[in-house]
């Protein structure tokens, strides 16, 4: 059940990230927060810096796409929900199950290609930091929106 919330979380924090307006200039400072999270806790040599980080940028870039994708389908179904055939809606459902598809394969696919330039102790150290990460935004994002609370009142 514990997995099942995570990878429940895992699966909304983008949408949550994107779903904010978010200014390029906080984008680019969450991801230079990312990457020093990562960095540190990967324990990085300035060598496996080197050859890590390309790889995971791909990763990234790749991800990325897929959210998007994903984004445009979920924004669609969610302006037109009343309306929606049963058709339709299973158009939908088949939609979702094929990007997360899309999603495992490329976690899969890019398992092997980290295990080509760290040990799988850092890759377990990866996958650990990214949730750890994704946890400390969200976090902040609802400290933000309780301040914005307490301020309304």
């Amino acid at each position: 059940m514990k997995k099942l919330k995570t990878l429940f979380i895992i699966m909304l924090c983008p949408l949550f990230i994107f779903s904010q307006n978010i200014s390029e200039e906080k984008r680019k400072k969450i991801e230079s927060q990312k990457i020093a999270f990562i960095t540190k806790a990967l324990d990085l040599s300035s060598e496996e810096a080197q050859v890590f980080w390309p790889v995971y940028n791909d990763f990234s870039d790749e991800m990325k796409t897929i959210r998007k994708k994903r984004r445009e389908v979920f924004s669609k179904a969610r302006k037109n929900r009343s309306s929606l055939t049963e058709k339709e809606i299973g158009i939908i459902i088949d939609e979702r199950l094929k990007m997360e598809q899309e999603t495992l394969d490329l976690k899969v696919k890019y398992n092997k290609e980290f295990q080509k330039v760290i040990s799988n102790k850092q890759i377990s150290a990866l996958y650990h930091a990214e949730e750890e990460f994704k946890k400390e935004l969200l976090r902040r994002i609802k400290k933000g929106k309780d301040k914005d609370q307490k301020r309304k009142r």
